[in-house]
């Protein structure tokens, strides 16, 4: 993943302060249920604030606590996800991009974890167990019967 400037106007600029990360977010209807079951409340085609203005986004999310995030579909297909915290207290911008990375990490896992449950199902399985090993790994464990 990476995280970069962009502008409220959607192009890279060194003077924004909204930054972006890369993802491979592809299922629009899956990303959002994983925000929403990680506490998310989650509106389409809206905006999202930022020091410097508003943002247009395809997807935002909010916590009651913590900052807003939005997604933006890109060129490629996937959607990138931006957020904007300048100005906010004792939050360096390094801090910030870690923190919007570990987001990013915590969706991606929830993610992939709903895309392989979905296409499993689709294939005929049975979910038989989940668990997450020490090391933060999931692991799944499906069956079909014939």
């Amino acid at each position: 993943m990476q995280v970069r400037p962009l502008s409220a106007a959607g192009r890279d600029e060194i003077i924004s302060h909204f930054s972006r990360i890369r993802t491979t977010f592809r299922h629009r209807e899956v990303l959002i249920q994983c925000m929403q079951d990680l506490g998310y409340t989650v509106e389409v085609n809206t905006t999202i604030r930022g020091y410097h203005g508003e943002h247009n986004v395809d997807i935002a999310a909010k916590k009651s606590t913590g900052y807003g995030l939005g997604f933006v579909m890109n060129p490629a297909g996937t959607y990138d996800l931006i957020g904007d915290w300048w100005g906010v207290s004792g939050k360096s911008e390094r801090k910030i991009a870690l923190e919007l990375k570990h987001q990013a990490d915590t969706l991606q896992k929830e993610y992939a974890k709903k895309i392989v449950l979905e296409q499993t199902a689709a294939d005929g399985f049975d979910l038989v167990s989940e668990t997450e090993e020490t090391d933060g790994t999931v692991r799944i464990v499906v069956r079909r019967w014939r």
